[in-house]
């Protein structure tokens, strides 16, 4: 007796029913995988195109925004000035500058809606300004009624939106005739009328915290290249110059805080144009320190002289070169986050563009003739020595202090650092040795011929700390 093929089962007929259950949860098990599958590709696509939106399900944390204008415009000029560092019309001016590269305000979402109202660009002008101020992120949030993310944020969105504004650009004088108006500056600053000085020149530790690992990674080398020994801090070499009005006209935070001066300045872009055919105007120069060395384009102090033409040169010289010592004084003076450590974790090259915007909002300030620097305000004190900051006697301990330049004040903790050999032979610092064509040459003959001398005032003070 045949059977049909197509009626045999290898089932059961009391598991069949089983079966077919299972089959239909498979299926509904497939169809909530695809489901969960595209919607995590829609919120990728969110996510890279900087789409904004919160995650669904993200329960909503009532906030009232600040309204910046009522709230600055209640604000006197002074109390401004200590927490934003620069004065109401000057972050109008800038905000009108950097507007147009700042993010969406989040007022047009791809999904969902702003229930606490849009961040103005004015706040995320606001928050940055007090974060590089050197104010508590938890204040600032509590003040401009955002979450505890947004402060950082703004931080970034306007240091790349500063980065993209070319009216704030660094520039070093290029053409001769630029490079003339620059000497001319210092010229006028100069007792003996020095003409020759184009900029003044030094490196500043930028602290920070041990590099991680993965930063370690990226860059190619470990964490002892950025210890600085003679500071015994972690930080980078930043080499910057400037002009008589104490701007900066050059700006490199490329190397790390083992780095010398002399290296930096080696290794820098700038000592490249410096030697280039045609480029620099014959007979001008930088005027730096002992950490770097006498060339046809840069003018450093004699060594090892008390007394004489030489030791005279040498304070005519300090004259001009303690302008670049005056810039980082303002420089950290204003913004108070330079005073301590850079946050946990944060990668060297967005340290060094945080640095670099900073820089450029100093000649922002310098432009605006905020030249005077008041001292931070009561809040941000406290958050600075609470994050082990330098503390700065004169400034700190009087509300009605201006930055002025003091050894009392005098950055010691991040200048001079860069002051060693460790990294390079005294064969590399001796190859303009024998070349007569130096500017330190021509000012010392001018000091012989002319009969200058160092000052009494100046004497004393060196004859009272030699007695100290």
């Amino acid at each position: 007796m045949s059977r049909n093929p197509s009626s045999l089962s290898i089932i059961p007929d009391e598991h069949a029913h089983d079966l077919q259950q299972a089959h239909l949860l498979a299926q509904v098990a497939s169809a909530v995988a695809s489901i969960a599958f595209f919607v995590s590709i829609e919120s990728l696509s969110d996510l890279v195109s900087g789409a904004a939106g919160r995650a669904l399900g993200t329960k909503t944390v009532k906030r009232e925004r600040t309204d910046m204008h009522k709230y600055i415009g209640r604000m006197g000029e002074r109390n401004f000035c200590r927490k934003y560092r620069m004065s109401k019309e000057a972050f109008w001016t800038l905000l009108d500058i950097i507007e147009k590269h700042l993010p969406s305000t989040g007022e047009k979402r791809k999904r969902g809606a702003t229930p606490n109202g849009p961040i103005t660009k004015a706040a995320r002008l606001s928050m940055a300004l007090r974060y590089f101020a050197g104010g508590d992120p938890l204040d600032i949030v509590e003040v401009h009624g955002v979450g505890d993310d947004e402060v950082t944020n703004s931080a970034w969105n306007v240091v790349d939106a500063i980065h993209k504004s070319p009216e704030l650009d660094i520039k070093f004088p290029e053409t001769h005739e630029e490079q003339v108006q620059c000497a001319r500056g210092f010229k006028a600053k100069s007792q003996i009328l020095i003409d020759c000085c184009l900029g003044a020149i030094d490196g500043m530790l930028v602290w920070m915290n041990k590099p991680n690992i993965t930063d370690q990674k990226v860059i190619g080398f470990g964490p002892a290249k950025f210890f600085c020994g003679r500071k015994m801090k972690y930080g980078l070499n930043m080499m910057g110059v400037c002009d008589s009005h104490k701007r900066f006209i050059w700006v490199e935070v490329n190397m790390p805080g083992a780095a010398s001066d002399f290296y930096a300045f080696d290794e820098s872009a700038l000592k490249a144009k410096l030697e280039s055919d045609g480029f620099l105007r014959p007979g001008l120069c930088l005027f730096g320190d002992n950490a770097y060395v006498n060339t046809p384009y840069m003018c450093t102090p004699w060594r090892n002289v008390s007394r004489g033409p030489k030791d005279a040169m040498n304070f005519f010289h300090s004259q001009l070169r303690i302008n670049i010592e005056c810039n980082f004084g303002i420089l950290v003076h204003r913004w108070g986050m330079l005073r301590k450590p850079m946050p946990v974790n944060l990668e060297v090259r967005k340290i060094s563009s945080l640095v670099l915007a900073l820089c450029k909002l100093h000649n922002y300030c310098i432009d605006k003739r905020c030249e005077e620097v008041d001292a931070p305000s009561d809040s941000d004190l406290f958050n600075i020595a609470v994050d082990g900051g330098l503390f700065l006697p004169r400034m700190d301990n009087s509300r009605n202090a201006f930055w002025e330049y003091s050894n009392e004040d005098r950055l010691d903790a991040l200048l001079d650092g860069g002051a060693h050999m460790d990294d390079h032979t005294q064969a590399q610092r001796r190859h303009y040795r024998y070349d007569a064509d130096k500017p330190c040459n021509k000012i010392l003959a001018e000091v012989v011929k002319m009969g200058y001398e160092r000052p009494d005032y100046s004497r004393d003070r060196l004859d009272a700390e030699k007695d100290d």
